[in-house]
């Protein structure tokens, strides 16, 4: 074999070499994004099923305001509470929207990005539901009563004791916000923030950071040869 022939073999020979590279690059890319979809699958229809629940929710407290409108009872406690339905049903619906738009052919370093944005989004939507949650658990649990039976219970509940709940739920929720925007809401995030947030983070985000950063490994990897 002449010295011309071994270096056309030898360039046939890189190029299936690369070609071979590329469908293992391109093969190894659709096993990580497949693990992603999956994950994300039921974490969409999560969100979507808290959006439901959401607006049974807001509906029932509706209906609750309208049926005692005049009192200013109502008004002020149960608005609060189906304001903060609404807020919490919207949120839901914020994660699933963007769960379901996240561009699984884009670059993976985008996808990174967005899948950073929905954890600190669910984490904010918990922290809210959470703190929410501590200031108005007893007018939600008696407006759900009311709904259900037609027993007028915010009614009967005594003014004071259902004054001191609420103001020790906004001394709670005023804490909540300032420590967390102090310690985890803020964009250089600690090792311990950094845990907390991974920590309250659905199954679906885990998986998926998990997979975007081995993908984005091997990429770089790639690149570097």
């Amino acid at each position: 074999m002449q010295l011309d022939d071994l270096k056309t073999a030898w360039a046939a020979h890189g190029a299936a070499l690369e070609r071979s590279l590329a469908i293992d690059e391109r093969l190894l890319r659709e096993v990580l994004l497949t693990k992603v979809r999956r994950a994300f699958a039921p974490y969409v229809a999560w969100r979507a099923l808290e959006v439901v629940l959401g607006v049974a929710a807001a509906g029932g407290t509706a209906a609750v305001l309208v049926a005692h409108g005049a009192e200013w009872r109502y008004l002020v406690v149960g608005g609060a509470l189906l304001v903060f339905a609404l807020v919490v049903t919207a949120s839901s619906a914020y994660l699933s929207v963007n769960g379901l738009r996240l561009d699984y052919d884009g670059p993976v370093t985008a996808m990174q990005r967005d899948v950073e944005r929905l954890r600190l989004a669910e984490y904010r939507a918990l922290k809210w539901a959470v703190l929410g949650g501590v200031v108005l658990w007893l007018p939600a649990a008696l407006v759900a009563f009311e709904a259900s039976t037609g027993v007028a219970a915010l009614a009967r509940v005594e003014l004071p004791w259902l004054v001191g709940n609420l103001v020790f739920g906004l001394v709670v929720l005023a804490c909540g916000v300032a420590w967390s925007k102090r310690y985890v809401e803020r964009a250089d995030l600690g090792p311990r923030a950094r845990r907390l947030v991974e920590a309250v983070s659905g199954r679906a985000l885990r998986v998926a950071t998990k997979q975007l950063t081995e993908l984005a490994r091997f990429e770089r990897d790639e690149t570097s040869r």
